[in-house]
Parts: C-alpha cells; structure tokens; sequence
C-alpha cells in the first residue's frame, strides 16, 4: 500500500511539472506574439502618413495607435503570466480594433480611386503589415484557448497487488437428539412384543392349507384329511 501511494503521489507531481512547464511556455509564446503585434501596429501608424490627405487620416491614426497600446498591455501581462480572463479581453479588444481598421484602409483606398482624397506613393507594404498581423492575432487565440483547456495526459494505470482474504469455514453443526434410555427400551420392547403379537394372532388366523372329506352317519360316519 505504501508503494502504491508513492507511485500515485509521484505520478501527480509529475503531471503537475508538465502542465506548468507547458503552462509557462504558451505564456511565453503569447508574450512574443503580444510584442510583435505592438512593434507592427506602431510601424502602420507611422505608415499612415501616406493617407494624410484622405478624410480618415485622424481616424486611422487614433484607431492603428489604440492596437499597439492594447498589444503592448497584452505583451506585459503575459510576461507577468497575468489573469487568463485579462489577456481574452484585451485580445478580443485588439481582434476588434483590428478588424474595424483593416475595413477602414479598404475604405479609404476605395475613395481615393475615386477621387475623395489622395494616397502619397505605393502602400503594399500596408497591406502585408495588415497580413501579418492578422495572423499573429489568430495564434494568439489559439494560445489562449491552450491555457483555458488544462493540459490532459495519457493516464497511468499502476496495478494494486491483490488483495486476499482468507475463506473462513464453520463446521456445521450435529444434530443432537434428547435420548432416554428407558423410554427407548420400553418402546422397543413393545414394538417387539407387538410384532410377537401379530406373529400369533396371524398364525392362528392362518387358514388350513389341507381338505376333508366326510362319510356316512352316526356311529358309523368317518373323515378323511388329506
């Protein structure tokens, strides 16, 4: 039993070291993600200068400097391992932001074919910063949804030894009679006076196995037996 308890206490730690080892490296990924997120929503912020003569310049701006302070918040609480609940907020924040300002870039590049407003130079590069970060936004939910689910392991099945338990057998009990020997002397006695009895009552009552045959009469009349 000791050796049992042992295993099942080893084998819980260890369980518990791998969750946390793997625990700590989602955090440190998303501490990555959150930073890259940061560095390139603050280079499309100093990109959007070539939209400076479109009506939604002011907007952009606000709207691309507002994703980085939310990466940025999120690259620090990952870095502390901070709450879960925290990081999922901020993310869907950024996840929203990000979507409204890629639609407006769209928007913004639509008009300006059209002549409301005027682009300075390529803007190619927009789009691939736009790129790259919606894909370091989707990993980031995949992380988070990595630390939400706990970490499940293959369970280790340790045999207990058996455990016997000795067949305890009762002898059964003899049947004890009340004998008097008196009592049972005098009722052999009668049965066997009984049984004299019948013997005789049945042997005088036993019909004759012979037949007779009489003749004449008087003086004269004589029987024959045979």
């Amino acid at each position: 039993m000791a050796l049992f308890t042992k295993t099942v206490v080893a084998l819980g730690l260890f369980v518990a070291s791998v969750s946390s080892t793997a625990m700590a490296d989602t955090y440190h990924h998303i501490d990555q993600l959150a930073l890259d997120i940061a560095r390139q929503t603050e280079t499309l912020a100093s990109e959007s200068r070539h939209y400076r003569h479109t009506p939604e310049y002011r907007h952009l701006l606000s709207d691309t400097r507002e994703m980085a302070r939310l990466a940025d918040h999120m690259h620090d609480l990952a870095h502390h391992h901070g709450s879960i609940s925290h990081l999922a907020s901020d993310l869907a924040q950024l996840d929203a932001k990000f979507h409204h300002v890629e639609s407006l870039f769209d928007h913004i590049e639509h008009s300006a074919s059209y002549g409301y407003g005027h682009i300075h130079s390529n803007t190619s590069h927009v789009k691939r910063l736009l790129n790259s970060i919606a894909n370091d936004i989707h990993h980031l939910e995949q992380d988070l949804a990595t630390l939400r689910t706990p970490v499940c392991t293959t369970p280790v099945v340790v045999a207990r030894p058996p455990i016997y338990t000795p067949r305890i057998t009762y002898p059964r009990p003899t049947p004890s009679y009340n004998r008097h020997p008196q009592h049972d002397r005098h009722n052999s006695i009668g049965r066997d006076s009984h049984r004299r009895g019948s013997s005789v009552h049945d042997s005088n009552r036993r019909p004759s196995r012979g037949r007779t045959l009489s003749f004449g009469g008087g003086s004269t009349r004589f029987t024959v037996k045979f």
